[in-house]
């Protein structure tokens, strides 16, 4: 018997009393029940008497007793039906999905959509897919529901679309993963639910236009491949992470990313014409147009969407702005310091002429921890990388100039060998890792006539929070902004390990005093909303949320809403007080060390397998 039918019975039994009294009364009552009638048999009472008898509730008199007005309240039809709207709340929502398991209706309904082969409940596949680029203990599932109930592979956007709309009426939690390359929980689950592996095959380029110059791709292509295309068409992509060889173009369009060309074209959301996303009750829209921009158009919903980390819908296609390449000239430059380089970082910034394709640093500890993880590195202390891009004309001039800026503020110009091998590691800043440990960088923003200021609040805060120090990296934005990313070792798999992040809460606290922020939010950072903005724009964000996702499924608990699986919510308050906590507890904790110990042992493997070769092939003593 199930435990609604023990509710039933309990209930059943309490009404006993005024039932034997009928038995009573005169046995012409029960001839008039309806009951009666509909048995067509007024006569045999002695039958319905024998019915009547109480000691019989288990043989499912239930039934009937539904149908009685006194039964009323046990037939909970209503809370079946309340169950729909409820799904809005997140309660109902994890209750749901806390029973989903291998072959459960949510698959089944997902696979009618996308195939079989394209729905994944295997427990390795939703392990895999519970965290991003950075590691998390098992810990961390005590806090947030990381884990997803379901993989789901989309192929286009009207399957898209039919996801949305499944996760809407099954009250399922929706969390759009590109290839997970951020750190800050972007991509991870909060809430469980489906998760949209976008990159595995909506991957395509739908077309690159040579004529107009613009380029459009599904969500889940890499940049790597939408470079290469547009190169071999003679083209540039104007503005692309660090990370493109395994970034999407949907992904960094999520966060609204500053990257590699940017000082010259712009930021994301200044080189994106057109999306089409899934918003949250499964409908398409396009916003923007393919070949014009969309001034005086109308609210700019590209511009909207772009930043929102799938809080608002899910990106299916991007149009972005392309460039002729001309060439590319990389020139490199040595500092005794890298704080030296500040003075002709603001003398290019504030030249009416220069506009290179990128400004980059990086420090002495970056190339000596390459050295370590056995990576190669030129022979310099700080680096500086001032990129070309055009006409060799144009670039001469612009070469001879930069040469004259850095001369006269102490820079020696290094081999151009050395400046086109950093340009090919551009999107390898992190490649010390592969000795086993994570690297995690604190990005944030400042003023450029802070820049040198900030180097020194880079290196003090790898100090006082007792940091593995990896090493201070980053590159110029814009006219105004730099964009650090000073990264540190940790092991990202253990509780103690996470106490790392006490250094981006550092990192983003002294930022804020020479005028800069932190960058992304993500799950982990969701808090730092209401300390980038004011109360007013904190609680029209929110707003805008809800109205355009009022069954919270869009990405839940990052950007604006993050809250814990028991419904704490995370807000400034809380995080301001965890934040200031977990420094303090660092700053109490002997110094990180994992990165040199792991890099030893790294070397002693390598050398444990170079034996083995020379066994195998003879040469060996």
């Amino acid at each position: 018997m199930t435990s609604e039918e023990k509710v039933k019975v309990k209930k059943v039994k309490e009404p006993k009393p005024p039932k034997e009294k009928k038995v009573k009364e005169p046995k012409v009552k029960p001839v008039k029940t309806p009951k009666e009638k509909k048995v067509k048999e007024p006569k045999p009472v002695k039958e319905k008497k024998v019915k009547e008898p109480k000691v019989k509730p288990v043989k499912a008199p239930k039934e009937k007793k539904v149908k009685e007005p006194k039964v009323k309240p046990v037939k909970t039809p209503k809370e079946k039906k309340t169950k729909e709207p409820k799904v809005k709340e997140p309660k109902v929502k994890a209750e749901k999905k806390v029973k989903l398991s291998s072959g459960s209706k949510l698959a089944v309904e997902l696979s009618a959509v996308v195939g079989k082969d394209n729905v994944s409940e295997s427990e390795m596949d939703r392990m895999l897919y519970s965290h991003d680029l950075a590691p998390l203990p098992k810990e961390a599932g005590l806090a947030f529901k990381n884990v997803p109930d379901v993989i789901v592979r989309p192929s286009t956007l009207e399957e898209l679309s039919q996801i949305v709309k499944i996760a809407v009426k099954e009250g399922a939690a929706i969390t759009p993963r590109g290839a997970s390359t951020w750190g800050l929980g972007g991509s991870m689950p909060t809430a469980a639910g489906i998760l949209l592996d976008i990159s595995a095959k909506m991957d395509k380029i739908v077309e690159i236009d040579e004529v107009n110059l613009t380029a459009k791709v599904q969500a889940g292509c890499t940049w790597k491949k939408l470079i290469d295309e547009c190169e071999k068409k003679g083209l540039i992509v104007p503005s692309y992470p660090s990370s493109f060889p395994a970034a999407t173009v949907g992904g960094w369009a999520s966060t609204g990313g500053i990257g590699i060309g940017g000082y010259k074209y712009g930021p994301a959301k200044q080189n994106i014409l057109s999306l089409e996303v899934v918003t949250a009750d499964g409908s398409i829209v396009k916003a923007g147009y393919d070949s014009i921009a969309d001034n005086m158009s109308g609210y700019s919903l590209a511009q909207l969407f772009t930043g929102a980390e799938g809080t608002l819908g899910v990106i299916g296609t991007i149009t972005l702005r392309v460039h002729p390449l001309g060439k590319i000239r990389p020139l490199a430059y040595d500092f005794k310091t890298l704080r030296e380089m500040g003075a002709p970082i603001n003398d290019i910034v504030r030249h009416p002429s220069l506009k290179p394709l990128h400004i980059a640093w990086s420090d002495y500890m970056h190339f000596e921890n390459q050295r370590l993880a056995g990576v190669h590195a030129p022979d310099v202390k700080n680096l500086f990388l001032v990129t070309l891009q055009g006409d060799d004309a144009f670039m001469d001039l612009e070469e001879k100039t930069v040469d004259e800026i850095v001369a006269k503020h102490g820079g020696v110009k290094v081999d151009s060998h050395i400046a086109e091998h950093e340009w090919e590691e551009r999107c390898y800043e992190f490649r010390s890792r592969n000795v086993g440990t994570g690297s995690i960088p604190a990005e944030v923003v400042v003023t450029n006539e802070n820049w040198s200021a900030f180097v020194d609040e880079c290196y003090e805060g790898f100090k006082k929070m007792k940091m593995d120090k990896g090493g201070v990296i980053g590159m110029i934005s814009d006219r105004s902004t730099a964009m650090f990313m000073p990264y540190y070792f940790m092991d990202g798999e253990s509780l103690l390990g996470m106490t790392g992040f006490a250094f981006n809460f550092y990192m983003g606290d002294r930022a804020a005093e020479y005028g800069g922020r932190s960058l992304g939010l993500g799950v982990f950072f969701a808090s730092n909303l209401d300390t980038l903005h004011c109360k007013e724009t904190v609680a029209y964000m929110r707003a805008l949320k809800a109205a355009m996702d009022p069954n919270d499924i869009m990405n839940p608990g990052h950007l604006v809403c993050g809250s814990t699986r028991f419904g704490i919510k995370m807000g400034k308050e809380l995080m301001g007080f965890a934040s200031t906590m977990l420094q303090g507890i660092k700053g109490l904790l002997p110094e990180d060390s994992s990165f040199k110990g792991n890099a030893k042992r790294f070397h002693f493997d390598e050398m444990e397998e170079e034996k083995e070769e020379s066994r195998e092939d003879g040469t060996y003593q």
